[in-house]
């Protein structure tokens, strides 16, 4: 990731700049992925956990009592953990909880559970930890951001030596054919303190899809905040023969959102990896892929409808 990007400033206005991204139905899909695959899991690493959007969502994982945040970037890890001291007093969803902090570790306990949440600022493409996950996750096409194969193996490897025999890996990412088919263009987001100028540019014959920013507060004593935050595609067979360096035995790929077999020309991918050979066998079936797979095309359908108008 560009060491220019993710700066203060920005992590103060991120959410308002991606306050389109459904993240709701983002987890909802989340969830049909695990009950498919029959996983409960009661730890997760979530990697480039930004601000925390998914972050806290992920404590309604009934299963889960312990999640690691990861992050590059300590202005967004500041900033999610203010959040998740605001949704500690004001969130229905956190209403049973008493949250306790600790730094940047929070403690979550209700009559029927115990959750140990801490934000930690740490690099994706190296990381390691005493004990390990039954999953790790990573979501907003956050892998993109490596822009090397070196990096993303590293990034591959470090999830490997940090996952559970029986967990799972699962990420998203942007397709080879949507970073080379992006469009290139300049547009303005108008904030209620401030106007951020994005400019889309696209190098198809290096797969790399860069976006410009220039951030300008309604404040005259203010400057304005420039940074670039560059994504690289990555063919399907490039990441699966990562995957499998890496030391996962098994991967299957979706077209994001649904349950079909993912392809380059998709928009978004899914990967779901797992150590052992045959994990991914143990599923809940073809019925139940169908089933899962036309509730989210559905979903995705609603959504789209909503950003539309």
């Amino acid at each position: 990731m560009d060491q220019q990007s993710y700066t203060t400033y920005f992590a103060e206005i991120y959410d308002d700049v991606m306050k389109n991204v459904p993240y709701k139905y983002w987890f909802r899909y989340l969830k049909d992925i695990l009950k498919f695959y029959k996983q409960q899991p009661e730890s997760v690493l979530e990697l480039a956990s930004g601000t925390s959007n998914m972050t806290l969502k992920l404590i309604d994982l009934q299963s889960v009592n312990r999640i690691t945040a990861l992050d590059l970037s300590e202005p967004m890890l500041s900033k999610a953990a203010e959040k998740m001291e605001f949704a500690a007093e004001s969130s229905n969803s956190l209403s049973d909880f008493t949250v306790k902090r600790d730094e940047m570790n929070f403690n979550l306990e209700s009559k029927e559970r115990k959750v140990d949440l801490e934000f930690t600022a740490e690099n994706m493409k190296n990381f390691s930890f005493n004990t390990k996950f039954d999953l790790i996750v990573s979501f907003f096409d956050s892998l993109n951001y490596l822009t090397d194969v070196d990096q993303l193996q590293s990034c591959f490897e470090s999830a490997a030596s940090s996952l559970n025999k029986d967990g799972l890996f699962i990420f998203d990412m942007n397709s080879i054919g949507r970073i080379k088919t992006i469009e290139e263009k300049s547009f303005v987001i108008e904030g209620d303190s401030y106007e951020c100028f994005w400019e889309d540019i696209v190098k198809p014959e290096e797969d790399l899809w860069q976006v410009k920013l220039k951030i300008c507060p309604d404040n005259d004593a203010l400057p304005c905040f420039e940074e670039s935050h560059n994504e690289r595609g990555y063919k399907i067979k490039t990441v699966l023969r990562l995957l499998k360096n890496s030391g996962f035995r098994a991967v299957d790929v979706y077209n994001a959102f649904s349950f079909s077999k993912g392809k380059n020309n998709s928009d978004r991918l899914y990967f779901a990896a797992a150590l052992e050979k045959n994990k991914l066998q143990n599923n809940e079936g073809q019925l139940k892929k169908v089933y899962y797979g036309a509730k989210n095309r559905i979903d995705y359908f609603l959504v789209s409808l909503k950003y539309l108008f």
